[in-house]
């Protein structure tokens, strides 16, 4: 089944905005560190890409270790520009750039919801913006993440993967 097509710019309805606002929320930020990144992984494979356990669609990203080479597989939300997908790597804004990152600038071939690509960091300061504020439309709470960074100083990456 091809990966779901998410338009960072569809209006999004009342249940959408309701599953966010709980995605945001103390317990909602719980059950997506703790629950959902054990379920949504299975749900993925049961039903082809059709049923995630909240309302922000998501699939998994496969890539190899950085340091281990192994296969390490993890589920992200995501968003299209053009054909291209765009990751945010938040780490739910902590001080560290989450274990994918790593794997991607070390070895940016990769499937994302089975289908191949290749990983490229945004750095273009322009176009890290304009991706930044589409992906706050697809999910409000990397708002809230990009605040809890800024502190420490770190800049949440964005990578585009373009199909191979």
């Amino acid at each position: 089944m091809p990966l779901r097509y998410v338009d960072p710019h569809r209006r999004r309805g009342r249940r959408y905005e309701q599953g966010v606002r709980f995605g945001r929320s103390a317990v909602g930020q719980f059950l997506a560190r703790h629950v959902a990144r054990r379920t949504d992984p299975i749900l993925f494979r049961l039903t082809g890409g059709r049923v995630n356990m909240g309302p922000i669609v998501n699939a998994p990203l496969r890539s190899t270790g950085a340091k281990s080479g192994k296969t390490r597989e993890v589920q992200l939300t995501y968003f299209h520009d053009g054909s291209d997908v765009i990751l945010v790597a938040s780490n739910f804004g902590g001080d560290k750039h989450p274990q994918w990152y790593h794997n991607l600038k070390a070895n940016p071939e990769c499937t994302f919801g089975l289908e191949p690509f290749t990983a490229e960091q945004v750095t273009d300061p322009g176009e890290y913006e304009r991706l930044y504020d589409l992906a706050k439309g697809v999910y409000a709470g990397y708002g809230d993440y990009q605040e809890k960074t800024a502190d420490s100083g770190r800049q949440i990456p964005i990578f585009r993967l373009r199909p191979r």
